[in-house]
């Protein structure tokens, strides 16, 4: 890689594709902060309380987002019933817990009395309210299944008993963490530009705080970030390799058979990394493998340089012709 990076030109676009994509990942891991946010702005007629439904809002949803993933880890072989069941009771349950407090019942009835003034304690329009709160919740705990499954795809260790059981612990801090911002935000008693900075700088902190935490997060953003600029490239080729290499030094039962032509060996390979003039090509029958095997399995490839590779022309399959 550090060859690599003399490739001044090439390296802006790369940046900008690690950066992209390092974007898309928190806004895939921030989507249960947006809805718990659109969750606590139905209370945007009472603001006097909202700072207080911010806290209590949150517990609830924590609680159903530690028990969903629970059951992912806990129990995955359960039917979708079954989780589907858990999940419709949790949309029930939580608003009927919140009823037990009397901020949160005096909220309701002035945020549901607001479109029909007249009709305060207008039962209809409390339902109303309460079944858009209930899916808002809902949304934002089955949102916590996005980060998980980031998580659990950048994850290229052992499959053991305790790296499920970090990997339960870390999907639930993180998914947890990000409804922070929205807290920050409302608790904050200052002007709304300081409560946007704050709330930026929790979701910088929220991020950070995630990716240093989950193993491997880093490096498959890297990974998909190498598969949009096709630094990584998954198509068989011939490649005839001019210098440094001979057809001795390549291992038959790895990379198939080796011819020689012009004296220089023709290997069938696919490029595993392509930035500048440094090329590593890998023997075709490792293209398949994952992301997880290449540490070890990328020991097999031949490291050269693009203007000492020269992809050859492909043959036509003589076989079975006339």
């Amino acid at each position: 890689m550090a060859a690599a990076l003399e490739a001044k030109s090439a390296l802006i676009p790369w940046l900008a594709t690690v950066i992209g994509m390092l974007a898309l990942y928190l806004l895939i891991l921030l989507s249960t902060t947006v809805l718990f946010g659109l969750t606590v702005s139905l209370f945007n007629n009472v603001v006097s309380l909202q700072s207080r439904l911010a806290v209590i809002l949150l517990l609830p949803t924590m609680a159903g987002i530690v028990g969903l993933l629970w059951l992912i880890f806990g129990w995955p072989n359960l039917s979708q019933g079954y989780r589907w069941f858990w999940m419709i009771l949790f949309m029930f349950a939580a608003p009927g817990s919140l009823l037990a407090s009397t901020t949160f019942r005096r909220a309701v009835d002035i945020s549901a009395a607001m479109p029909g003034p007249g009709n305060a304690k207008s039962w209809p329009l409390r339902g109303w309210f309460m079944l858009m709160l209930s899916a808002l919740l809902f949304s934002t705990v089955a949102c916590s299944v996005f980060s998980t499954s980031l998580i659990l795809k950048a994850y290229i260790g052992e499959d053991t008993p305790d790296a499920l059981n970090r990997l339960m612990l870390i999907s639930m801090f993180a998914a947890s963490i990000t409804l922070l911002p929205v807290v920050v935000f409302y608790v904050s008693k200052t002007d709304l530009f300081k409560r946007l900075s704050l709330f930026l700088v929790a979701v910088i902190v929220t991020g950070t705080m995630v990716i240093s935490i989950s193993p491997g997060v880093l490096a498959a953003i890297v990974y998909s970030a190498a598969q949009v600029m096709n630094v990584r490239d998954s198509v068989e080729a011939r490649y005839m390799l001019t210098k440094t290499y001979a057809k001795e030094d390549f291992d038959t039962q790895v990379w198939g058979p080796v011819e020689t032509v012009r004296n220089q060996p023709l290997v069938s390979a696919f490029p595993l990394f392509s930035f500048g003039d440094v090329l590593l090509l890998c023997p075709t029958s490792l293209i398949n493998m994952g992301r997880k095997d290449w540490p070890e399995q990328s020991a097999y490839c031949a490291l050269t340089q693009s203007s000492n590779a020269i992809r050859m022309p492909k043959r036509p399959d003589l076989q079975g012709m006339p």
